[in-house]
């Protein structure tokens, strides 16, 4: 191996205080390259591997494990990320599933809703065509008394109509009243047998009408007074006047 010269590093370093140490150094490399040839080949080997692995250590520690380290750290922080992404997807897939499922729930209760509505307007309509119209009440109950002529009709007024009742479609417990319960008190006096006759003429009518609370009575001169109401169903909300 050739001596370093001194001119030529000189020239090539400007370091501080190099004229001080650098012949300290050339003097240190020559003893070692001396005492290194004077050793056995066997020792040069031992020295060169112990050498190689004293960097190798040192180049491992401060290099290439924190290197690993960093990029072990790396990899789980991925691993991490990808596992938060897909259990984030898999939670915003189960929604959208579950979001699927109640609207089609709710679609399959609307129309069960509809089918009812549907169903109860056809018996509604069905049942009212088979009740006399209110605006009729009055002329019907006043042509079955002309039809039996031994009754005289003391009275007729009306009665406030009244919302019917039904058990509502969930859901809908608010909506308008569609039927209301419309009313005539009629107070009519004749023989016992006119009167029977009169109410049995009353429930044969083609299209029916409802009666109750009926009363009975008799005045000085021994004739029957008949008070009761008769009532039919509308979906008319007001109250039925009465011809004079």
């Amino acid at each position: 191996m050739k001596g370093l010269d001194i001119n030529q590093v000189k020239a090539r370093l400007t370091l501080p205080g190099l004229d001080r140490w650098l012949p300290e150094v050339q003097m240190r490399w020559r003893q070692g390259r001396r005492q290194f040839d004077a050793r056995l080949p066997n020792e040069r080997r031992l020295l060169i591997i112990a050498v190689l692995a004293a960097v190798w250590f040192v180049f491992d520690t401060f290099m290439i494990t924190p290197a690993f380290e960093q990029l072990q750290a790396a990899r789980s922080r991925e691993q991490q990320a990808v596992t938060g992404r897909d259990a984030l997807q898999n939670e915003i897939n189960r929604k959208r599933i579950e979001l699927a499922n109640r609207l089609l729930a709710a679609e399959k209760e609307r129309e069960l809703v509809r089918k009812r509505l549907a169903d109860g307007e056809q018996e509604l309509a069905k049942q009212q065509s088979m009740m006399a119209p209110a605006r009729e009440m009055q002329a019907l109950l006043e042509g079955l008394l002309v039809q039996n002529g031994q009754l005289k009709l003391k009275s007729m007024r009306t009665l406030p109509p009244t919302e019917v009742k039904f058990q509502p479609p969930s859901g809908m417990e608010n909506a308008t009243p569609v039927l209301f319960s419309h009313g005539l008190e009629v107070s009519v006096s004749g023989g016992y047998l006119d009167l029977v006759a009169w109410l049995r003429s009353l429930e044969q009518l083609p299209r029916r009408l409802l009666w109750d609370g009926m009363t009975l009575s008799a005045n000085e001169d021994a004739q029957l007074l008949l008070t009761l109401e008769v009532h039919t169903f509308s979906p008319d909300r007001d109250t039925l006047e009465i011809a004079p």
